[in-house]
């Protein structure tokens, strides 16, 4: 790829549930309790202390509500659905929860005893023991986390579906224009024109090369991903022609590490990359070009490259909108879980770095 390295920029991160929810909730949550309280007193027949009722339910609805913030802040701190951490982020639950609900006793028993309304008056051996009977509210309000967050990805998901089955219908359609423009079509069958005086065979190999290819990326269309290997067979057809049209001025080499062919990527993701290190690198310089493509699994990472000994430039206004619509790509399918970095300077070639998530059909994840 010919283009300077933009960075993929991040949205801040929004909250679980808003804060006006958040309040509401426990707000008709501490009505409920008052009701209830108000109900037992008045079939037992005892009389209501509203003081302490009506205060005491609205101050654990503040004093949860206030905490409540906190536990999803800590969900997603200490994402229990990381497999690599989840039994560290476990423990770290479980003292949050005793810890939490001993701020919540403490807090509770004496703003009671600070108005007055705490019959018998502040006992920290009081608060302390029944710290306990409160635990079970962090967890509820931990699964509540987890609850919406999944609700939350699953919605992603399917908005970051409808936004690949677009992107790759335009990128084929792209891809499509690009290779039917006079650039790559009629410069190929005048390749043939030229080769039937000369090489009969190699005039029909290309021909051959050229319906295949074409043939692939039509029967490609409802493809969102495919395999490293289904993609480098792609890029192999497509340089296969080049190097008839140029047998003497492209070598290419491959680099593909054992393993790394089952990894998944996006479709459609490498060719334009390859056509545009032969067409803006290496065609307008004298002498063989040479393109080296690589991949290797380092980690959960699938690490690809693509170099060439083309002219470079610092030229970025040229180059940019390529790594751009890349990098676009990538982040719907990826979120902010990729890396794209070109390495360029004038007379030293090109070389493009990517670095994605490794994984196999699978494996595949849920959409970031």
């Amino acid at each position: 790829m010919h283009d300077e390295p933009s960075s993929a920029t991040s949205m801040p991160r929004r909250p679980l549930v808003p804060g006006p929810i958040i309040a509401l909730a426990w707000l008709l949550f501490s009505g409920f309790m008052v009701l209830l309280v108000f109900a037992q007193n008045l079939s037992a027949g005892t009389p209501t202390h509203w003081g302490e009722t009506l205060g005491g339910r609205l101050l654990h609805g503040l004093l949860w509500g206030l905490l409540t913030p906190v536990v999803f802040g800590l969900a997603t701190r200490f994402d229990l659905m990381e497999p690599r951490r989840r039994l560290a982020n476990l423990l770290v639950h479980a003292a949050a929860s005793y810890g939490l609900t001993l701020v919540y006793r403490l807090a509770y028993a004496g703003l009671m005893t600070l108005f007055g309304a705490l019959p018998g008056g502040f006992s920290l051996a009081k608060a302390l023991a029944n710290a306990n009977t409160w635990v079970p509210i962090y967890w509820m309000l931990l699964c509540m986390a987890y609850a919406v967050q999944y609700r939350e990805r699953f919605r992603q998901g399917q908005v970051q579906a409808a936004q690949l089955e677009t992107q790759l219908v335009q990128a084929q359609l792209q891809a499509l224009k690009m290779q039917l423009q006079p650039h790559f079509l009629f410069n190929s069958l005048n390749a043939v024109s030229a080769l039937m005086g000369t090489d009969v065979k190699a005039a029909r190999r290309m021909l051959a090369q050229l319906s295949q290819f074409l043939r692939l990326v039509l029967d490609g269309s409802d493809t969102q991903e495919v395999t490293l290997a289904q993609e480098l067979h792609l890029t192999r057809l497509y340089l296969e022609i080049e190097q008839t049209r140029f047998p003497d001025r492209l070598a290419v080499a491959y680099h593909i590490a054992p393993g790394t062919e089952a990894a998944i990527l996006p479709a459609l993701l490498l060719q334009p990359v390859v056509e545009n290190a032969v067409r803006h690198g290496l065609a307008p310089q004298a002498g063989v070009g040479e393109l080296a493509i690589s991949a290797r699994q380092q980690a959960d990472r699938l690490i690809v490259q693509v170099q060439d000994n083309g002219r470079g430039t610092t030229d970025t206004a040229v180059r940019g909108i390529g790594l751009r619509n890349l990098e676009s790509r990538l982040a719907t399918r990826y979120g902010t879980d990729y890396a794209a970095h070109v390495e360029t300077a004038p007379g030293q070639g090109y070389c493009l770095h990517l670095s994605l998530p490794f994984h196999t059909a699978s494996q595949a994840p849920l959409a970031a």
